[in-house]
């Protein structure tokens, strides 16, 4: 697949960390450019979630073309979350963050409280009580506790996951291929949305919500790891009126409000209908397949046209 190389590259290696709000503007500037340079206008939208008296959250929604106008958006989240170092289970569509996930990520930070207790403790305080605080066991004992206080602050939200090509990285660059292959007759149809917030409380998708009235009325393809495995598997809520020919459907739904949409992800089902995504939020997700990439835009692609014949037979 042409530049696929260098999607990678840019999406899951130098921009594949989107945890913080400089990483994230960092991104958004970086692939605002590329959308803009294949004829879509991009649109940054920035919301306040006010945490506590004082304290509040940005999110930030990247509205790719005219949401207003088009008949079709595609959605997903760019946000990137917490490591969790293979313990936990993240699947497809679901708000990822909790206590346990919190817990998770700042091992590494509780484990270098501990060991700094103990140096202080069993080495640095005895020797210091002999050699006095000016020594080297004085010094030392300064040094281990600023460098401490440094990590708690850099990490207090928990230590970011650094690798995420799939989790959601792969559904980045299927978009991007994907708007690749449309015509310019296609492009004015089909809008996309970049949310914020998909590995913690979703929150970017309160704000497409609230967009416009018009968003309630159109037709939503939300992605998320779409280059987990080979097999993709569509769901839609139960009374969702989706309709796309040689598609099985499962049942399945968004923490959102809008009523017209359908989800598509890859991998398999578990007993309870969900699908798990293999290797996410660990340094394990380090691979994204061209083949796979490649077949499943050519599938999004046919999808897109079926629904925008759909519409256009109805008027």
């Amino acid at each position: 697949m042409e530049n696929f190389r260098d999607l990678v590259f840019r999406y899951c290696i130098m921009f594949g960390r989107r945890f913080t709000y400089k990483e994230k503007i960092a991104f958004l500037r970086i692939i605002s450019k590329e959308l803009i340079a294949l004829g879509y206008c991009v649109d940054a939208k920035i919301a306040k979630l006010k945490l506590s008296k004082k304290r509040y959250e940005n999110y930030y929604n990247a509205y790719i073309g005219d949401l207003n106008n088009a008949e079709l958006i595609i959605c997903t989240h760019y946000d990137t979350g917490l490591n969790n170092f293979n313990l936990l289970k993240t699947y497809a569509f679901k708000p990822q963050f909790n206590k346990l996930s919190y817990f998770i990520g700042l091992i590494p930070i509780i484990f270098l409280f501990l060991l700094s207790i103990i140096f202080n403790y069993f080495i640095f305080i005895p020797n210091i009580e002999l050699q006095g605080f000016l020594s080297f066991s004085g010094i030392s004992s300064i040094l281990t506790t600023v460098v401490f206080f440094f990590f708690i602050l850099k990490f207090r939200n928990g230590i970011s996951n650094k690798k995420n090509f799939i989790c959601n990285s792969s559904s980045i660059i299927t978009i991007i291929n994907l708007i690749k292959n449309l015509d310019k007759k296609s492009k004015k149809k089909i809008a996309f949305v970049l949310y914020d917030g998909g590995n913690t409380n979703q929150y970017g998708l309160k704000m497409l919500e609230n967009y416009s009235n018009n968003i309630s009325k159109k037709k939503i393809i939300f992605l998320d790891s779409i280059g987990n495995d080979e097999k993709l598997l569509f769901f839609k809520p139960e009374y969702s009126k989706f309709t796309v020919e040689n598609i099985d459907f499962q049942q399945g739904k968004m923490a959102i409000n809008l009523k017209n949409y359908m989800m598509i992800t890859s991998g398999k089902l578990n007993e309870n209908n969900e699908v798990i995504i293999k290797h996410a939020h660990s340094n394990k997700d380090n691979n994204l397949s061209s083949s796979i990439t490649e077949q499943h835009t050519k599938i999004l692609h046919h999808i897109c046209q079926q629904l925008l014949s759909k519409t256009s037979d109805k008027r």
